[in-house]
């Protein structure tokens, strides 16, 4: 498990210790034990539990989510573990950052001045990780990036087309407007897509490829993939497990 992962996880485990037994969240906190940096953030988490405890008393959550969450306690095993799990979780996820981006002045996110558009989208991955709508529905996600004003895909690889979405998310940033849609495959891994609204002139856009042949990086423990296509920056990462090839090269076949 990568901290990505990890901190997607851990940001809906209750402070009471009723998660620990379940796999899905002693790997997490185990992977949290082992890494410094994962365990100073996981910290910071728990500092304002009591504060996020009380506000949720009073949520009663967004209707889609609910239904979702619902719908992983009657799927088939075989089912749930295929794509029902990934949802549910998101739907608490959303609860959650609703709830979070009450107790917090979000604002303009200030980003890197100098950073490398790979670093921007990785800057976001780390640091401001949140699900401003959950939903399965790709035309809705698109309606909501729409109604807060964020850049939309205009196309996408064509791989991301025949996977799942989760959910979406819209930032204002000083590098520009930034909007995020995450994707779910087979494999129950998450593929995040960040679509920059500012020119690519100046994200150092001279130097982007077009989408038919986007060029490949690699920064951390993320695999990505940078071009541009109907004058905004495109960025495609997904987090890779250490020892595992990154083989981001999959989306972009047909």
């Amino acid at each position: 498990m990568d901290n990505s992962k990890a901190k997607l996880i851990l940001s809906v485990y209750r402070a009471n210790g009723l998660d620990a037994q379940d796999p899905m969240f002693s790997e997490a906190l185990k992977q949290a034990e082992s890494d410094p940096e994962l365990r100073a953030w996981l910290g910071d988490q728990r500092a304002t539990d009591a504060q996020i405890a009380a506000a949720l008393a009073g949520i009663s959550g967004p209707a889609e989510g609910k239904a979702m969450i619902a719908t992983t306690r009657v799927a088939p095993r075989g089912r749930r573990l295929a794509w029902a799990w990934p949802l549910a979780l998101a739907a608490s996820v959303a609860i959650f950052f609703a709830v979070r981006s009450g107790l917090q002045n979000r604002g303009s996110l200030a980003l890197p001045e100098n950073a490398t558009l790979a670093e921007l989208a990785t800057n976001l991955s780390e640091h401001h990780a949140s699900i401003g709508l959950m939903s399965k529905d790709y035309s809705k996600l698109r309606t909501w990036i729409a109604e807060k004003g964020g850049p939309l895909p205009e196309h996408l690889p064509p791989a991301l087309e025949k996977m799942a979405v989760l959910g979406c998310e819209t930032w204002k940033t000083s590098r520009g407007k930034v909007s995020l849609v995450c994707f779910v495959g087979d494999d129950m891994k998450m593929v995040h897509l960040y679509v920059f609204d500012q020119t690519p002139a100046a994200l150092d856009g001279a130097k982007l490829p077009e989408l038919p042949q986007p060029r490949f990086e690699r920064s951390g423990n993320w695999a990505l993939a940078v071009w541009k296509d109907a004058g905004r920056a495109y960025v495609l990462g997904m987090p890779v497990e250490p020892g595992q090839p990154p083989n981001i090269e999959k989306f972009f076949r047909a």
